[in-house]
């Protein structure tokens, strides 16, 4: 008799450690500092009537966002500082005007930041208005659901991609599929798959891809603190007797580390 309830203390410690759920809302906290390093590599290569040109392109970014302590409205006073950001091809190295700006104003919970300075001299005012528009919401590219999740669940990102080929815009649509494999210490590991497919109507155009990647997620500090992919698309354009194919591999990773 002891023995079976053992068995079944057991199995039912195992039954709701398995219906444990987790939920991932991604935030910004106040009186934190968010330290992102981004490298992005690619391989292009365009065929056309069976001649091949290829390039390569090695992307790193640099950014680290300090907050302060919340006003009584729930907005934080808030520095992004880039480093230098380096974009290289071909055997050249170049800076992007990006490089070394301040942009600073008040951040709320919700990834909405109010700019109101943004300072580097090599920056126009049409570039501060766009660098205004791209940083004026702080949430990541991932959409997880409002419903918690437990292990093993999975749900969908679909995400729009232009890429050029030989003066023709190919749409794809990226559909990434996470899963949730693991939370240990606080941290979800969340395993991805990427199946790219043509977003457009054209009957000379054909696009496929397939890719994969991992994403860990702090879950006290609301916060995705790496993210890892890798993927490659053919393209394939039959225009006015000129057969065109388009590849491109895409290495990436993020990291984001707090204090």
């Amino acid at each position: 008799m002891k023995k079976i309830l053992i068995f079944f203390s057991i199995l039912i410690t195992s039954y709701c450690y398995s219906q444990e759920t987790f939920s991932f809302h991604c935030k910004v906290h106040p009186e934190k500092t968010y330290s992102l390093q981004m490298d992005i590599s690619s391989i292009n290569e365009t065929t056309i009537n069976s001649k091949t040109t290829k390039s390569q392109s090695i992307s790193r970014i640099t950014r680290v966002t300090s907050t302060k302590k919340a006003n009584k409205n729930g907005q934080f006073p808030t520095t992004m500082k880039f480093g230098e950001v380096i974009v290289s091809g071909d055997g050249k190295e170049v800076l992007s005007p990006l490089s070394k700006t301040i942009i600073s104003g008040l951040l709320s919970e919700d990834n909405k930041f109010n700019i109101d300075t943004i300072i580097n001299p090599n920056l126009n005012e049409p570039t501060k208005i766009a660098v205004k528009s791209a940083f004026k919401d702080l949430k990541p590219d991932i959409d997880f659901p409002k419903n918690p999740l437990k292990i093993g669940d999975s749900f969908e990102h679909k995400m729009p991609m232009i890429i050029p080929v030989n003066g023709e815009q190919v749409k794809i649509l990226i559909t990434k599929v996470f899963t949730l494999k693991s939370v240990i210490n606080n941290t979800a590991e969340f395993t991805v798959n990427e199946i790219i497919s043509l977003n457009m109507e054209s009957l000379n155009i054909s696009a496929s891809g397939e890719g994969n990647g991992v994403v860990e997620f702090n879950i006290s500090e609301n916060q995705i603190v790496k993210d890892k992919s890798n993927f490659t698309i053919n393209i394939n354009i039959k225009k006015d007797k000129i057969d065109v194919k388009g590849f491109v591999k895409s290495d990436s990773e993020k990291i984001t580390r707090i204090q």
